[in-house]
């Protein structure tokens, strides 16, 4: 019998999602309905409705639960609502739950990985990295308008599809974030290879300093060892002035 139960609510949420029962709301929220039904003519009998949650909605993001409770699923990770219901011979119930609409990329969001492109790929005009640079500034861009498209094709589509696009466009937007970070390192990198005329300037100023120190050192030496001669010299006249002087004194 248990069997039975779970075969007829797999056939009820393929029968809701073809006859729109798992929809989107006027206010671009998502409506997930579960149907159950007694297959007994005769007998009353207790069953439970249980659904899953896509994996990922949060007990945040409910906005509606009606009278359904939500638990959480070790084993799937995932949130399900669920309640048990006393049927009637033939009896069928349905109940929904409204989920806020989280399955959207941010387009401020995009817009701003497209900007930050833009200004890295500007940066490496000059380098032999621009040609490279600025076909990934164009890729961003194009992907960029991909998943927008697709976003707006699937919002008035099923749930299953809307969601589906959405993590299509994760995947891609990770994709953007990776290329982004390239650019990044290959203006880092393009520094070392071709510095700008201002760190240019910089280095030649440092090593004229660098040389006007080592001048500048070499004539201290100079005055050093000039100023040692003379006083060595000076030296050398009074012991041989000494010298004579007692040379001269009577024996």
């Amino acid at each position: 019998m248990k069997r039975i139960w779970i075969i007829l609510i797999l056939l009820c949420c393929l029968w809701s999602m073809d006859y729109g029962l798992w929809t989107k709301c006027a206010e671009a929220n998502v409506i997930l309905k579960s149907v159950i039904v007694n297959p007994s003519k005769t007998k009353t009998q207790k069953a439970m409705l249980k659904a899953y949650l896509p994996e990922e909605a949060t007990p945040e993001d409910v906005v509606d639960l009606g009278d359904l409770k939500i638990d959480y699923d070790i084993d799937k990770t995932l949130y399900y609502v669920h309640k048990e219901f006393e049927l009637g011979p033939g009896e069928s119930v349905i109940r929904a739950v409204e989920l806020e609409d989280i399955w959207l990329i941010d387009k401020p969001q995009l817009d701003t990985l497209t900007d930050k492109a833009r200004e890295l790929a500007e940066k490496l005009k000059g380098t032999t990295y621009f040609a490279v640079g600025l076909q990934m500034q164009r890729d961003i861009e194009a992907k960029s308008v991909e998943i927008l498209n697709k976003q707006a094709a699937a919002m008035d589509a099923l749930p299953q599809t809307h969601i589906a696009a959405y993590r299509d466009n994760k995947k891609m937007m990770l994709t953007i974030k990776d290329m982004v970070a390239k650019l990044e390192n290959m203006v880092i990198e393009s520094k070392f290879v071709h510095p700008s005329a201002a760190e240019k300037v910089s280095v030649k100023a440092t090593w004229w300093v660098i040389f006007v120190v080592i001048i500048g050192l070499g004539l201290l030496s100079v005055v050093f060892f000039v100023i040692w001669h003379r006083q060595a010299n000076a030296e050398l006249v009074k012991e041989k002035n000494k010298e004579e002087a007692e040379g001269e004194k009577p024996l």
